[in-house]
């Protein structure tokens, strides 16, 4: 069975759905607008009684602590899985082929909308990229939807849209994680953005490879005419780039270091110039970006990457890009970035703090670090929460640049201190509040505390996000007291 014609329902046909997070609960609810009966299952996930009783009054069937199984998911005739479920749950396999029965939410939602769409992969950077992406297709009249793996899930738009008759939306910006790229046969975005693979997830992929393999999943059903923009960098993981049926572009931070050739996006040496090249049937184009706000070398690879994908989407439309210079240049000033991504949260007699709570892998730990290259160390980090199975190690040649101290704490701080603790002062520490006042004793006026964990926040917390906000109130609370004496 081919992609274009696996999962092809009639009205009526029964649907299940596995996974009751916002997401299948988005598919559920859109499914039921489509006329399926539809059965909501999950293995232990907990619904507030409002919800519970929305869903009934649909008729959306719910079982919360149902035994999922690869023979029972193989059963039946169409199944919406959610990314978080993993595959060895409901395939029996780390890394399954595709199943004709089985799709993904994301996959499923895209078939119901005609609506042109960019996407954004990597391991890093991808809900900045896909923000300042949509920022700067606003700039020039696009309303585009912005969600996905980041924010809203698809079917929550294309249900809005249907129910009101007409979509308040031109086109769609949509983060892709490997977990949603797993299942992926139909989706066909006009430009499809890679910007980094490096190790992470490995408590779920069997392998680097595996999880490498389902990132170039979400390539696969491109057309010729569409765009696959890709990270230049030789340490961005891209490279060896399989065969891709697609036009190809690479953005480039260092030209002299970057791999690819033809078309693509290159920075100035100071960072201060964007500039377009080699597309064909399009002048150079260059934009300023001086004014962009955003610290660390991964932001910007995010700005080039965004530039780049705007620029291609905005060709692919139809229109000329004479005339984005100021629009961008003013997006680009305007843009203040996410929160607990390199956000700045406060700073006491000189010395900041620095919130990247979503750095919840090495290489996005890495990438932070670089942006503090120039001059003598003078960032204190705080490492650490739940291993994820990569090594610490590649860590080690930003640390010496960078770093003056470092903080360790939840249940990788000892592997952390055993690949680590030789660089730099390392001190353990039992809590992220005792960590904040640590690294602030040893700091001095132009310093940097700088929360970048290269792990999970399972451990401690219910996600990046509450560690970021635990994090800036640690922050207030250690600045208000220190002011008071």
């Amino acid at each position: 069975m081919s992609e274009l014609s696996r999962f092809r329902m009639n009205p009526g046909d029964p649907l299940t759905i596995l996974g009751a997070g916002r997401s299948g609960i988005a598919a559920a609810r859109l499914a039921r607008f489509l006329g399926h009966p539809v059965r909501l299952v999950d293995e232990g996930h907990e619904l507030s009684g409002e919800l519970r009783d929305s869903l009934n009054r649909l008729g959306v069937a719910i079982e919360l602590d149902f035994p999922i199984t690869p023979e029972w998911v193989g059963s039946l005739p169409f199944v919406i899985v959610s990314p978080g479920l993993p595959p060895m749950r409901w395939a029996g396999e780390e890394a399954p082929l595709f199943r004709k029965n089985v799709i993904g939410e994301l996959e499923w939602a895209a078939m119901q909308t005609g609506l042109p769409m960019i996407v954004v992969g990597g391991t890093n950077g991808k809900s900045t990229t896909s923000a300042l992406l949509a920022h700067l297709l606003e700039s020039v009249g696009e309303r585009p939807f912005l969600g996905g793996n980041f924010g809203i899930p698809l079917s929550e738009m294309v249900l809005e849209s249907m129910e009101s008759g007409a979509s308040r939306y031109t086109s769609c910006v949509i983060e892709i994680s490997s977990f949603q790229a797993e299942t992926l046969g139909f989706l066909f975005p006009r430009v499809n953005l890679l910007l980094n693979v490096t190790p992470d997830h490995l408590d779920r992929y069997p392998s680097f490879e595996a999880y490498r393999a389902a990132k170039w999943n979400a390539f696969r059903t491109q057309s010729p005419e569409t765009w696959a923009i890709l990270n230049g960098d030789p340490g961005s993981g891209i490279l060896p780039v399989p065969d891709l049926s697609c036009r190809v572009a690479f953005f480039r931070l260092d030209p002299e270091r970057s791999s690819g050739s033809g078309p693509g996006l290159v920075m100035s040496r100071n960072g201060s110039l964007a500039t377009l090249e080699g597309v064909p049937g399009c002048p150079q184009v260059s934009w300023y970006t001086g004014d962009f706000a955003l610290e660390g070398h991964g932001n910007r690879q995010n700005l080039a990457a965004a530039l780049l994908g705007a620029a291609l989407f905005i060709l692919d439309r139809g229109r000329a890009l004479s005339g984005t210079e100021s629009a961008f240049e003013k997006a680009l000033a305007s843009f203040r970035g996410l929160p607990h991504r390199m956000e700045r949260v406060g700073e006491w007699k000189g010395v900041r703090f620095i919130n990247d709570s979503k750095a919840t892998n090495v290489d996005s730990t890495r990438l932070a670090l670089r942006g503090f290259r120039e001059g003598p160390p003078s960032v204190h980090l705080i490492l650490g929460g739940r291993d994820k199975g990569a090594p610490y190690h590649p860590l080690r040649e930003e640390i010496v640049r960078s770093v003056k101290s470092i903080v360790a704490l939840g249940e990788a701080k000892d592997r952390i201190q055993g690949e680590l603790g030789d660089l730099v002062p390392f001190q353990c520490v039992q809590s992220l509040e005792e960590g904040v006042e640590r690294a602030l004793n040893l700091a001095v006026p132009g310093d940097c505390i700088l929360l970048s964990p290269a792990c999970s926040s399972y451990d401690m917390f219910h996600g990046y996000e509450e560690r970021g906000s635990v994090f800036r109130k640690i922050v207030e609370r250690v600045i208000a007291n220190r002011t008071e004496m």
